[in-house]
C-alpha cells in the first residue's frame, strides 16, 4: 500500500463537504498529483530560491537549534514508516522524547517575529499535522518548529535582489531575536484521525494507480 509522507498529511486529513465521500476535494487533488509523480518523472514542485536557502543553511540552523538549548544536535538520518505514513524529521532528541524541525525564512518580511504569527504560519504550512505524524512514527511526546532568520548566502541572490535587506539588515538583529519556536504536544485525537483517514487515501490512490496502469496496457 502507498505510504504517505508526513509533509502531505494536512492536505489529506480534511473532512469532505460532499455527502457520502470520506476524502475532501483537497485530498483527492493531492492524491492525484502524487499518482502522477509516482508514474512519471514529473514533479509538481522542484523548489525555488526560498527552499534553496533553507537547504543551504539547514546544518547551520540545526546547530543553532542545539546551542540555544545547550545541546549538540546533528541532522537526523533515517526515514521511518508504518503501515500508513512515512517521515524523516530534522532533529531527533530521544533523550527528551523531542522532535525538532528547522525552517529558514527568506527575509525580515517573511520571518514570523511574533508568536501568533509563527503559529499561523506553521498551521498554514501544515506543520501541525506533520509534527503529529512524526511524533507517532518516532514515539515522541513533543515537537518543535524553529523558524530561523539567517543572512541569505550571496550566491543565492540575484542581481535585482536587495542584498542589504537580505544580508546586512538581518545581521544587525541579535541572533537570539531571530528565532521563533512553535511547540506541539502529542495529540492522540489527531493521530487517531490520521489512522482513520489515511486508509481511505490509500484506497483512492490504488484505484487511480490501477486506472492508469490498465490504460497503459490497453494502449
Amino acid at each position: 500500500m502507498k505510504l504517505f509522507r508526513c509533509s502531505s498529511l494536512n492536505k489529506l486529513i480534511g473532512d469532505s463537504k460532499t455527502k457520502g465521500s470520506v476524502l475532501s476535494d483537497t485530498a483527492k487533488t493531492e492524491i492525484r498529483t502524487i499518482v502522477k509523480e509516482d508514474l512519471t518523472t514529473f514533479k509538481s514542485f522542484k523548489g525555488n530560491q526560498y527552499t534553496a536557502k533553507g537547504n543551504a543553511l539547514e546544518e547551520i540552523a540545526i546547530s543553532l537549534s542545539g546551542k540555544v538549548r545547550f545541546r549538540q544536535y546533528l541532522k537526523h538520518e533515517g526515514r521511518l514508516e508504518n503501515e500508513l505514513i512515512t517521515g524523516e524529521c530534522d532533529i531527533l532528541d530521544l533523550n527528551n522524547k523531542l522532535i525538532l524541525d528547522t525552517k529558514c525564512t527568506w527575509d525580515i518580511g517573511t520571518h514570523p517575529f511574533f508568536q501568533d504569527e509563527a503559529e499561523e504560519k506553521a498551521k498554514k504550512a501544515g506543520y501541525d499535522w506533520q509534527m503529529q505524524g512524526y511524533m507517532w512514527l518516532y514515539d515522541c511526546e513533543q515537537a518543535m518548529v524553529d523558524f530561523w532568520l539567517l543572512p541569505c548566502p550571496i550566491e543565492l541572490t540575484n542581481d535585482w535582489d536587495d542584498r542589504e535587506q537580505l544580508i546586512d539588515l538581518v545581521e544587525r538583529i541579535d541572533l537570539r531575536e531571530r528565532l521563533t519556536t512553535v511547540t506541539y504536544k502529542r495529540d492522540e485525537a489527531m493521530i487517531q484521525k490520521i489512522k482513520d483517514k489515511i486508509p481511505h487515501a490509500q484506497e483512492y490512490y490504488a484505484k487511480l494507480y490501477q486506472e492508469r496502469i490498465k490504460a497503459k496496457v490497453a494502449a
